[in-house]
């Protein structure tokens, strides 16, 4: 006869299973950065910005009835103002309204990523760009490509 001790428990403790979870999720934080790439996350960024730049140039130009410039080059872009509103000189850099101890501008595309075309885009007070013609803006490293457009009839950035 086999006297079977009931007392006795099987399995995983609790500890044990914390500190499994616990290793788990520190060997997925490192995995999962790998997944990533830190560059084209910054372009996107970088994208998105400059969409909300143009866009911001287009809508101060109609609400002060000065012309607004938006000057591209490949690390970026700058908001410039004429000095006065009858000028066409564009040296006043445009104050970011999210920081006004800023100049609006952003002159950090990630590495790799290049901003086309290097223009200038100026919106006068009814928001509608000088050129006349559609501008397309890409911000691409060859493999990842970003892009949006202006139209040139109506200044609608899109």
């Amino acid at each position: 006869m086999t006297i079977v001790n009931k007392n006795k428990s099987s399995g995983f403790s609790i500890f044990e299973l914390v500190i499994v979870i616990v290793l788990l999720g520190i060997m997925s934080v490192y995995a999962l950065s790998s997944f990533f790439d830190q560059d084209e996350i910054a372009a996107r960024g970088i994208f998105d910005d400059t969409v909300n730049a143009v866009r911001f140039a287009q809508k101060l130009a109609i609400s002060t009835g000065c012309d607004v410039r938006v000057a591209t080059v490949a690390t970026g872009y700058t908001l410039l103002q004429n000095s006065t509103c009858t000028a066409n000189d564009f040296t006043n850099p445009v104050v970011n309204p999210a920081n006004r101890g800023n100049n609006y501008q952003n002159l950090n595309v990630p590495g790799g990523f290049t901003l086309a075309p290097t223009t200038a885009i100026t919106f006068n007070a009814r928001g509608i760009p000088d050129s006349g013609s559609d501008v397309a803006f890409t911000i691409t490293d060859g493999v990842t490509t970003y892009s949006f457009n202006v139209d040139g009839q109506t200044g609608l950035v899109w």
